[in-house]
Order: C-alpha cells, then sequence, then structure tokens
C-alpha cells in the first residue's frame, strides 16, 4: 500500500472513531495494522531538521500511535477468541514491541507522551489475562502477566524524567493503572512516595518540583477516593501524608461516611420492620389460589327461576336511568305497537323497581310522572292505543288479537284487577331485528376531488411535520449524552451502599454497554430517518419518471385525460416538487451545522436520480447542480468562521464542477473570517477529489501571490503541506512558483489597489517578495530550481536584483553549503550572475567557516574571475578557512589594536 493510501486511511479512522468510538471495532484488522506499522517505520527513520515537513511526520507518527492504541483492546480480544490469527497476533507484538523498545524513547517529548500512554493500554490488557483459556496456542496467561509487571517497571522508570510534561503524563497514567488494576497498587506507591527523595534540589527547578507534587498529591486523593481500592485506604492515607499532604480531609470524609453508612442501615432496618408489618396484617386477605373452573360441567337449565330473576334486576339495578333512557330514546319509534300485536302478549303490569341506594329517590324522567300525571296520561295512551291497536291488528293478524283481548276481558270479569302503574311497553328483540332487516343499505358520500392546489397544501403540510420530527432525535440525543457523561463519571465520588458497591466493575459494564446499545439504536434511528426523507423529497415527487409497475398501480385518470390536461398536470407536479425542495432547503439553512447529514442524503439521492432519468430520457436535464449550488449559496454565510462542516460536504458530494470551486473562491474573498477554512478546504479537495483537484490547485495558487502577507503566506503553507509523492501536483506547483518569478523580468502591472490610485510602473521590494516567495520555498526542497533564478536575475532591472539578493537570505541559509545543486551553480554560474553568487557565499559564510567543497569551489572561479573581472578580495577569507564575520572580527581587532599603540606612541611623543 502507497504513503498515500495509509495517510488517507489514518485519517478516515480518526474521522470516524473519533465521534464514534464503537467504529473502532471494523479497523482491528491486519490491514490497517500493517499500515499503521509502516507509518510509524517511516516516523523513526526521519531527522529532525526543523522544517514544517519534520513536524508533520511528528504529527502523522503521534496520530499512528493514538490509532494503535485505540485498537489494541480489539484486537487482544480477536486473538483470545480466535487461535488461528497467528499473522495477526505477530503484527500486533511487533508494534508493541516497537513501542516498549524505540518510541518511548524518542527524542520528542509529544511522541514519548503518547508511546507511555500506549504502555499503559498495554499494561491494563495483559494484566487481566485470568479468562484466557490454559490451552491456548498463541497467549499464555502468566507470559502476559510478567510481561504487564515488566511494561509497568518500564513506565515508573520514566518518573526519573527531567521533562515536567513527561513526569506528569507518567504519574496520570499510572494512577489510571491502579485504579482499574489494584494489584499494582504496592510498586506504585512505593514509586510516588520515594519520587522527592531521589532528586536533587540543584539539577531540579522549583517550579518543576512544586507542579510534581501537586499531581502525586491529585493522584493520591483519585486512589483514595477509589472504591476498589477501599481496603487499601489505610495504606495510601499515610502514604498521602508521607508526600506532605494533608490527612485531616480524609478523616472528616471517613466519620461522614461512617455517619451516612448508620443513617442507612437504620432507615433499612425501619423499611424492613414496616415490610414485616404490612406481610403480617394482609395475610388475612391473601386470595386462595385459583380453583379450576367450577361451571365447566353444570347444567344452567338447573337454576332456579327465582335466582335468574334476581340477577337479572340487580343487573339492570346497577344500570344508571341516563344510560337506560338513552338505549330507549334510540329504538324505533313503531316498535311499541309492534311488541303489542305479537302473538301471546301480556301486557305488564309490574310497577318499575325501586332505585339503586346510591342514585336519588326522585327521578325528572318523563317515564315517572306523579299520579295525577299518570291517570290524564295513561287515559288519552287508551284512546290512541286502542285506535293504533285496532288497526294494526285487523291489517296484519285479524284472529290473534280478538282472543287476547277476549282472554283479557274475561280474565277481568272473572276477579278484580288491581291498579298497578304502567310502564311503558318496549319492542322485542324479534321486532327490533325485523326492523333492522328492513333498512334500506347505508350508502356512502360521494368523494369529493381535492384541487390541485389543496393536493398541494396537504402535501407541504405532510412533509412539514415529517421534518419537525428531528426534534425528537435531537431530544433524544441530548438525553443519550447527558447519560453517557453520567455513566462516565468517576464513580469514585459517589456514596453507594455497601450492596450495590460489591460489585462495581459488573455494574459499570452494564451501565456502558446499555448506553451505546441507546446511542447506536437512536444514531440508527436518524439515520433510517434521514435517508426516508431524502427518497420522499426526490424519489416520491418525482411522478415523470415512475417505474413502470408501480405506474400499473395507479388509477386510470391519467391514461382518460386529454393531452392538454396531461401537460397541466405535469406542470402541477413540476411546481410541486419545486415547492418541497424547496421547503427541504429552508429546513436544512436554518440549522446547517447539525443537519448536513440531511442534505447529503438529499444529493445523494438527487444525483442518483438525475442518473436514472438520464437512461430513461436521453433529453433530461439534471438538476443536482443547480440545487447543490442553491445549498452552497445560502448556506455559506451561515457558517461559523471555524466550522468544518463545508469541508465535509464538499468532500461528501456527489459531485462538483467548476462553480462549486468559485463559490468557495468567492466566500473566501468576501468573508475574512473565513480564510483560513476555505484555505484547508480547498487543501482537502486537491487531496481528496481528483475531479476538481487542479481547480481548486489554481485558486490555492492565486492565492500565493496575493498582496496580503498572512493570506500569502497561509496559501503557501498550504501548498507546501500537499503530498510530495503526487507528481501531477508537484509539475504545476513548481511551474507556476517559476512563471510568478519571470514576472519580474517584464513590465509592471497595476494591481487592483494601485488602479484606483495612481499606477506605479517600477517594482517595488514588496512586489518581489509578493511573486518570489513560494518560489524560494520550493527551492529549500528541491535547489536544482535554482537555475531558474539566474535566468531570472540575469534579465531583471538592477532594483530587483538588490531585492532578491536581500530576500534570499533564509532561502540560502536553509539550503546550506552540502548542497550538491548550490555547488555545482557555484562553480558554473552563468555571466551575468557573479553578484548572485557573491551573496551566496556571504551569506552561506557569515557566520560559519567555509566547507572544504565552498573553498575548492572559490578555488575553481578564481582563474574565472580573473577573466571576467569580477572582485572576490571580500570572499579572501573563505580561502583561508575562517567564516566573514570572524574575519571581520579580527579586522576590527587589529584595527582598534593599532589605534591603541598609535595613540601610545603619541602619547610617548608628547611627554619626551
Amino acid at each position: 500500500m502507497e504513503r498515500e493510501q495509509q495517510l488517507t486511511q489514518l485519517r478516515a479512522f480518526d474521522e470516524e472513531v473519533q465521534s464514534h468510538p464503537e467504529n473502532a471495532q471494523s479497523y482491528a484488522t491486519k490491514g490497517f495494522l500493517e499500515s499503521i506499522t509502516q507509518l510509524v517505520a517511516y516516523g523513526l527513520e526521519q531527522q529532525d531538521d526543523g522544517t514544517d515537513q519534520y513536524k508533520e511526520e511528528l504529527k502523522i507518527l503521534k496520530d499512528s500511535i493514538r490509532a494503535f492504541s485505540t485498537i489494541l483492546p480489539p484486537l487482544y480480544r480477536t486473538v483470545c477468541q480466535n487461535e488461528a490469527e497467528t499473522r495477526l497476533w505477530e503484527l500486533t507484538r511487533s508494534l508493541m514491541t516497537l513501542v516498549e523498545t524505540e518510541l518511548v524513547q524518542h527524542v520528542n517529548t509529544g511522541v514519548c507522551i503518547t508511546a507511555i500512554k500506549c504502555l499503559q493500554v498495554i499494561v491494563l490488557l495483559l494484566s487481566k489475562s485470568s479468562h484466557l483459556r490454559p490451552d491456548h496456542r498463541l497467549l499464555n496467561a502468566q507470559e502476559l502477566e510478567k510481561e504487564a509487571t515488566d511494561v509497568l517497571a518500564t513506565i515508573i522508570g520514566f518518573l526519573q524524567s527531567d521533562t515536567e510534561s513527561v513526569l506528569t503524563a507518567t504519574i496520570s497514567c499510572l494512577t489510571v493503572i491502579v485504579k482499574k488494576r489494584p494489584q499494582h497498587v504496592k510498586p506504585v506507591v512505593s514509586a510516588f512516595t520515594a519520587w522527592k527523595k531521589s532528586r536533587s534540589s540543584k539539577d531540579d527547578s522549583p517550579v518543576m518540583m512544586r507542579n510534581v507534587e501537586k499531581a502525586l498529591k491529585l493522584a493520591f486523593i483519585s486512589m483514595i477516593k477509589t472504591e476498589a481500592l477501599s481496603s487499601q485506604r489505610t495504606d495510601l492515607i499515610s502514604a498521602f501524608g508521607s508526600i506532605g499532604g494533608n490527612v485531616a480531609i480524609f478523616q472528616r470524609h471517613q466519620r461522614a461516611e461512617e455517619l451516612r453508612r448508620q443513617k442507612r442501615a437504620a432507615q433499612q432496618q425501619q423499611h424492613d420492620a414496616e415490610r414485616e408489618k404490612r406481610a403480617r396484617t394482609s395475610t388475612e386477605y391473601v386470595l386462595p389460589p385459583p380453583s379450576p373452573n367450577m361451571l365447566v360441567n353444570y347444567d344452567i337449565t338447573q337454576i332456579p327461576l327465582h335466582g335468574i330473576v334476581n340477577l337479572c334486576m340487580q343487573v339492570l339495578q346497577a344500570v344508571p336511568i341516563q344510560v337506560m333512557s338513552e338505549r330507549v330514546a334510540l329504538l324505533p319509534a313503531e316498535g311499541v305497537r309492534l311488541a303489542v300485536t305479537r302473538p301471546g302478549f301480556v301486557r305488564s303490569t309490574t310497577p318499575p323497581y325501586p332505585p339503586p341506594p346510591h342514585q336519588p329517590q326522585y327521578n325528572t324522567n318523563p317515564r315517572f310522572k306523579t299520579e295525577e300525571q299518570k291517570i290524564k296520561e295513561e287515559q288519552e295512551a287508551a284512546k290512541r292505543v286502542k285506535l293504533d291497536s285496532d288497526e294494526d291488528m285487523d291489517d296484519a293478524v285479524p284472529a290473534a288479537p280478538h282472543q287476547t283481548l277476549a282472554v283479557a276481558a274475561s280474565a277481568a270479569s272473572a276477579e278484580p284487577v288491581e291498579d298497578k302503574p304502567k310502564v311503558q311497553v318496549l319492542a322485542s328483540v324479534e321486532e327490533r331485528a325485523s326492523q333492522a332487516l328492513r333498512m334500506q343499505p347505508y350508502e356512502l358520500a360521494k368523494e369529493a376531488r381535492l384541487s390541485d392546489d389543496d393536493k398541494k397544501a396537504m402535501l407541504k403540510m405532510s412533509v412539514q411535520r415529517i421534518l419537525q420530527a428531528e426534534k425528537s432525535f435531537q431530544s433524544s440525543n441530548l438525553f443519550n449524552d447527558t447519560a453517557r457523561k453520567a455513566i462516565t463519571n468517576d464513580t469514585t465520588n459517589s456514596t453507594a451502599s455497601a450492596s450495590t458497591s460489591a460489585a462495581p466493575a459488573t455494574t459499570n459494564t452494564t451501565a456502558n454497554n446499555s448506553s451505546s446499545s441507546t446511542l447506536s439504536s437512536s444514531s440508527q434511528s436518524q439515520n433510517i430517518w434521514l435517508l426516508l426523507v431524502a427518497k420522499l423529497i426526490t424519489r416520491g415527487t418525482n411522478m415523470r419518471y415512475m417505474p413502470a409497475e408501480f405506474k400499473r398501480e395507479q388509477d386510470t385518470d391519467m391514461t382518460e385525460a386529454t393531452e392538454e390536461q396531461d401537460d397541466k398536470k405535469r406542470v402541477v407536479m413540476e411546481d410541486t416538487e419545486t415547492d418541497l425542495r424547496e421547503l427541504l432547503l429552508d429546513f436544512i439553512i436554518e440549522d446547517f451545522a447539525s443537519r448536513h447529514d440531511l442534505a447529503l442524503e438529499w444529493l445523494h439521492e438527487e444525483y442518483l436520480l438525475d442518473k436514472r432519468n438520464q437512461r430513461l430520457d436521453t433529453g433530461y436535464i439534471p438538476n443536482y447542480f443547480y440545487w447543490f449550488h442553491k445549498l452552497l449559496e445560502r448556506a455559506m454565510p451561515t457558517l461559523d468562521a471555524k466550522d468544518r462542516v463545508l469541508t465535509k460536504v464538499l468532500l461528501d458530494a456527489p459531485e462538483l464542477d467548476d462553480k462549486a470551486i468559485d463559490l468557495v473562491k468567492q466566500n473566501l474573498d468576501s468573508v475574512p473570517e473565513r480564510f483560513v477554512p476555505c484555505v484547508s478546504t480547498l487543501r482537502s479537495l486537491i487531496t481528496n477529489r481528483p475531479t476538481v483537484r487542479f481547480m481548486a490547485l489554481q485558486v490555492l495558487l492565486d492565492l500565493c501571490t496575493n498582496e496580503d502577507d498572512k493570506m500569502r503566506r497561509t496559501s503557501i503553507v498550504a501548498v507546501k503541506r500537499l503530498h510530495a509523492n503526487q507528481a501531477d501536483i508537484n509539475h504545476r506547483v513548481e511551474t507556476f512558483s517559476i512563471e510568478a518569478l519571470h514576472v519580474l523580468t517584464g513590465e509592471k502591472s497595476p494591481t487592483a489597489t494601485e488602479e484606483e490610485a495612481a499606477p506605479e510602473t517600477a517594482w517595488t521590494e514588496k512586489d518581489v517578495v509578493r511573486h518570489a516567495e513560494l518560489y524560494f520555498v520550493f527551492c529549500t526542497k528541491k535547489p536544482s530550481l535554482l537555475k531558474e533564478l539566474f535566468s531570472v536575475y540575469m534579465q531583471a532591472s538592477e532594483p530587483v536584483q538588490s531585492y532578491i539578493r536581500s530576500q534570499m537570505v533564509n532561502m540560502v541559509r536553509a539550503i546550506g553549503m552540502r548542497s550538491q545543486d548550490l555547488l555545482q551553480l557555484v562553480r558554473e554560474f552563468p555571466p551575468g550572475g557573479e553578484s548572485l553568487v557573491i551573496g551566496m557565499l556571504s551569506i552561506l559564510c557569515e557566520s560559519k567557516p567555509p566547507t572544504r567543497e565552498i573553498v575548492a569551489a572559490l578555488e575553481h572561479i578564481s582563474p574565472l574571475a580573473q577573466e571576467r573581472s569580477i572582485d572576490l578580495s571580500s570572499l579572501a577569507p573563505l580561502l583561508a578557512g575562517q567564516s566573514l564575520a570572524s574575519a571581520a572580527a579580527a579586522a576590527a581587532a587589529a584595527a582598534a589594536a593599532a589605534a591603541a599603540a598609535h595613540e601610545e606612541n603619541a602619547a610617548v611623543s608628547t611627554s619626551q
């Protein structure tokens, strides 16, 4: 794998794992481990030359070590579970050995501290090997435990370092190890207490001693408050006192903890007593266990009649009068008359059952009247019923009613009838069913067709409600963030009871697992919501190019419409699609920083939709870039100056074009605060988006000749950090720098600032710096480009030559006296470049004595200087092996001595 691919993979790891640590499992592979190993090996080979390139290599080296520390736990778990991963374990062991031997001894403090933190992870992993199978082919628990002890001793050895940052980092790592692995507490505590005795007050600064002692005290306080170390708390407190800590704070803490423990015990006893009391008093009401159903084989026809009557009366009595009145009012008016005509019907003379005790004894229902009202209404009702019943009986059943009336008359003449209040007769169930069957079927209301405006309005409201669903994800994310912070807090500050503190590791593991599952579930739900919204806005509203199987399922309205109606509907659909996209765009712009994921999903769906529609219709005009440009135009002004969302959107967008780069350039010019982020965006596009690589590169190169010094130097640094293994980029950069330098040989064209004022025709020193600074920077990386400087120098005017000699000091010093390209140019410089060569040699040997190569080059050009009448007297000290500064100092000392001698001789002669 090439180095460029390795760096790209490392950057992708940083972006994914920093925001989602659970993704580290997917990088625990042999390929990624090999990439890290090669990056670390390459970083160790680099030498400190003081350049920005070396600083960039140090950053890559530290990122590689951090990545290895992150994926080391899943790697170890994989090897524990699978004995066949021999190659994976070999790579892991080799990189662990590299960290333990070379990286911790690195000259750079940052790399050393990062390696120490990696050692902390190694100790934590290897110290917990009890769960390992005894017959594991690759891992041995005892050997791993011993290696963990050796690595711990290595970390403890860094307490003898003379660098304050290394000391504090070591103390922090050892504290974490002791809190998670209590078996290592004794050697660490011994090293902490003996640290001050092993130091020399003469060699160490008081500030460093004070800061390290403070770090040690804080470490002891953290360990004392850890529940896992409660059994050794007394020894830790005494050790804390031995280094000068205030032990009294923990004595007060212990007394308060004891009081709280006693109070909790008393409350627990009281709670147990109350629970026992409730259990004793509730035993009387404990129901027996359910027995088998006794009515399974029971014949309900054997129930006595009076029991059934009582049961029915109890049910009717429990029904409120209001409910009864509502149900009676729903019966048809014909039901009462039809019930009277039924054969064998006998009018009920039973008075209404009294109301239940909880209801009032009076009732305002019209069925229950006073005695006087009842008598009047009964007389009127008798007349009406007689007439109605006679007519009905004559039409329906002629014989049965007469027999019924005769029987009733004979019974009335036989014995007197007791006066009882009458109740309203209800239709029977049979009659009501008969009436229901004769009803006409229910007819649905005719379908009301919505207008196009109503459809658009309803569709917009639906989409708005879908977009508002994002609030639920935001609230759940807020809750998850709070839960994550609460779970990751130090459990040593809690006042948990003894029962809950018995297994803190298990509790924390369970809580972390539940939190991770909750977070992943919420993230998955939000991703599904983003995808659904994007598909709804694009494919759900795109009716012109629906799949054939979906078209067949639609109504036939479109096929029955005329061509004019088709065109009208198509226009309405296009307007609806545009309105919905505008609605989505407004929603994204409201909070672009947090909704850029939705924007990316939408852009991908638009891009895929355009590709599909172009396959179906060659005349289709894609609209992806229209909405993409519109999104950028509206989103850029809303971004914060330090926001990196724009870079992410441009890197993840499906496709870019010239106008997208122009929008970035416009934003860069119009908002000075966003200059640095926009330059970083351009550099990322050059590295990761080949389709717009050279467009972005040209924008960045144009900025390398900007009039503003800060903008120009920031752009030059960005160009310098581009990867050196991309030949096409390097060729374009070198060509641009040479062309910018050659501009100095022609006439000066007025700049935008000078066009408003009186333009200057002569080149100034600022102009020379603006056009030559990028070239000077790349000459330090590739000294062979210096031959172009001679070409420009010989064609330039005398002021420009003077400016070039004054501005090339840093470049020449960076190249140094050992550059073969520079020595070759000194030996074979073209005519007209004498002053440039003399200036270069003067800069190189100003404060350092010349090397043998420089002296040989001077001896080589001495005859040539005589032929061309070149004055090399200023370089004469170089032939003697002296630097110009030392020679000038010696000459000044000789002159001062001569002047002193002259004054002394004058004084002697005067005295004589």
